[in-house]
């Protein structure tokens, strides 16, 4: 009796390749990011035990309400939820964390005395700086629509409309540096957590754009902010200087020691705007 041939249907190969990507692009982070909770949660050399193993078990139960994938709520730009995971992993952090804690400190600002004439800026902010000040001669900053915001605020700023304006910096595209700039004192903040002399080409694009706006020229000071102790902490340590910058009574500056756990506290409020908007839309 000769063998049997066995042909399978050809959605087969589709079904299986969705699995593959599911457990690389899903289940992967997810479980990278439980393991690395585990070892803090264990961890017997941690100084604040007690509070650290408390996030936990916030961030465990925020977990259980929240879906695995689709997409986060809440926000300007709607991200994968998955790129939540990488909050609770040791993970550098990319532009998708750090326009969420950008966006969140933006509300927060508003609602205090005086915070409507305070602007926070996303990370693709000083892009449109950089790239004007690269065609400052040729008159394209004043006429393209592309620089629209970037000059709609240095002329809001210019005419006293508002007073400063904050925004993270991706330098070298590996680093977080912090930036204010703030026209009623004509002084530029710059906070980074890894070189204690700021980039000469971050600061002469923010001095161009400053003096382009105001005429004057301002005074460069450095931002508090707390020295990084490896090479990833400055996406947290850079909002931390921004937001204790503006808020300071809310936002404390963090000791070093204290980076994995303000990056939990993050992924809490990230995942309380998130609910809140779920919860809204059933409402609706």
């Amino acid at each position: 009796m000769g063998a049997i041939e066995a042909r399978l249907p050809c959605w087969v190969l589709t079904y299986w390749y969705e699995v593959i990507a599911i457990r690389a692009n899903y289940l992967e982070p997810w479980a990278r990011a439980e393991e690395n909770l585990e070892k803090r949660n264990q961890s017997w050399k941690d100084k604040d035990k007690d509070e650290t193993q408390t996030l936990i078990a916030k961030i465990y139960h925020a977990f259980s309400c929240i879906s695995w994938c689709g997409n986060i709520r809440g926000f300007s730009i709607e991200e994968p939820i998955v790129e939540l995971s990488k909050y609770a992993s040791n993970q550098w952090l990319s532009d998708v964390h750090e326009n969420q804690m950008l966006e969140l400190l933006r509300r927060k600002v508003r609602l205090q005395p005086g915070g409507q004439e305070i602007k926070i800026e996303n990370t693709y902010f000083y892009g449109f700086l950089e790239n004007g000040y690269k065609c400052r001669e040729s008159g394209e900053y004043e006429d393209s629509r592309y620089f629209a915001r970037a000059r709609g605020i240095g002329h809001e700023l210019a005419a006293g409309l508002g007073s400063q304006v904050g925004f993270l910096v991706n330098t070298n595209h590996n680093h977080w540096v912090a930036v204010v700039l703030d026209f009623k004192s004509h002084i530029i903040l710059i906070g980074d957590s890894l070189n204690p002399e700021p980039y000469r080409e971050l600061r002469t694009v923010l001095q161009w754009w400053t003096s382009h706006h105001s005429g004057h020229q301002f005074t460069e000071h450095t931002l508090n902010i707390t020295r990084q102790q490896d090479l990833v902490s400055c996406g947290l340590l850079s909002f931390n200087a921004l937001a204790h910058h503006f808020l300071p009574t809310t936002y404390s500056l963090t000791s070093a020691s204290q980076v994995q756990n303000g990056r939990l506290q993050v992924l809490l409020n990230v995942v309380n705007q998130h609910l809140d908007q779920v919860r809204l839309r059933h409402l609706i």
